[in-house]
């Protein structure tokens, strides 16, 4: 089953080590809040800001999830510190929409999504069927933070350590115009975005209208 949706908002961001703009200041005004922020919720609030989204259904895509705080917590491990209670709580995959939730007082469904290199492909996938079955609109949000120590050692699979795509849609009253998801890879950017990276390019290039298998 196919089903054609409509891209209300579509925007990207990524940088080689870390997005040095994303007006937190601003969206957070709060400095004890937003002190408190992983990296990927810090790009998510950014992202949803670009799209203009402020409350509703989420579906949010990470492969490799909160790997900072992950990080964090086996270096505590290792070197038998206390483990910190914010890097504990910040560990989840859920992380990032749940503090956007908190932030902007949204009560609504968020499913979080982790499938490895097609965490933003089976993201797209999932916010389309939500939309399809709820008639509302959906964000859907795929985001990746690297930069831990050393992960040039070890780094294989992408030219940039932050990046994140996220688009609005909602199911489009009919297939007239939808076009197919073109099927090209950004250069350098994480495999586990590319779906996600597409949609939001095709968007840009003005083709608002897309096709997505369930």
């Amino acid at each position: 089953m196919r089903v054609a949706i409509n891209i209300i908002s579509a925007y990207k961001v990524y940088a080689e080590r870390k997005i040095e703009d994303l007006q937190e200041k601003r969206i957070v005004p709060k400095m004890i809040v937003r002190r408190r922020l992983t990296r990927s919720a810090k790009i998510m609030l950014y992202l949803a800001d670009k799209c203009g989204f402020k409350d509703g259904k989420i579906v949010y895509a990470s492969a490799y999830g909160e790997l900072q705080a992950a990080a964090g917590i086996t270096d505590a491990i290792l070197n038998n510190s206390p483990i910190s209670p914010t890097l504990f709580q910040n560990s989840v995959y859920n992380s990032a929409p749940s503090y956007f939730s908190m932030l902007n007082g949204d009560k609504d469904e968020i499913i979080t999504i982790s499938s490895g290199m097609k965490s933003s492909l089976d993201a797209l996938k999932t916010a389309s069927l939500q939309a399809l079955v709820s008639g509302e609109k959906v964000l859907c949000v795929s985001i990746e933070c690297l930069d831990i120590d050393r992960i040039e050692e070890v780094n294989l699979c992408t030219k940039y350590l932050e990046s994140g795509a996220c688009v609005v849609l909602e199911i489009a009253e009919n297939e007239q115009d939808a076009k197919e998801i073109q099927e090209y890879e950004e250069s350098g950017i994480i495999e586990s975005l590319q779906d996600l990276m597409r949609v939001v390019n095709m968007s840009k290039k003005g083709f608002n209208k897309v096709f997505v298998e369930l």
